[in-house]
């Protein structure tokens, strides 16, 4: 089922894939993002998690900045870094680059990058971790 779901994952992006020199679109993915859903399973509608098991949001500055600070137990975690985008015609990719190590990073190969989406027609902001064993992340722009 993973190998599928990889497979599906990289057909998308490289049938969505673009000419490097489009320019790029700023005003989709600048801001601040709030987890908004959360699901175990890989159709985010067939099992919401109706009680988050933690709060976390993403803040994208416009010089190539970001942070990202969840909120469990009544602990918060705030980490910082560099990212890339790439535009294609249905989405914005943003590869991240933690400076630090931390279990909040979520990512597929445990090291400090982390993908994430933006679809152009839900206008939310995905996690790509959810195609190996972590959760199928979901965020909303304040």
């Amino acid at each position: 089922m993973k190998r599928i779901t990889i497979l599906v994952v990289l057909f998308i992006s490289l049938v969505s894939c673009s000419n490097d020199n489009d320019q790029k679109d700023t005003t989709n993915y600048l801001g601040k993002w709030k987890l908004t859903s959360m699901s175990r399973n890989k159709n985010p509608f067939a099992n919401s998690i109706d009680v988050m098991e933690w709060q976390e949001s993403y803040v994208f500055s416009s010089n190539g900045k970001f942070s990202k600070t969840r909120i469990k137990d009544n602990k918060t975690t705030t980490q910082i870094g560099t990212y890339l985008i790439t535009e294609t015609s249905d989405q914005t990719q943003l590869k991240l680059t933690y400076t630090a190590q931390s279990d909040i990073i979520g990512t597929c190969t445990g090291n400090l990058i982390e993908n994430l989406y933006v679809l152009k027609s839900t206008k939310q902001l995905y996690s790509t971790w959810g195609t190996c064993d972590g959760p199928l992340l979901v965020y909303d722009r304040l």
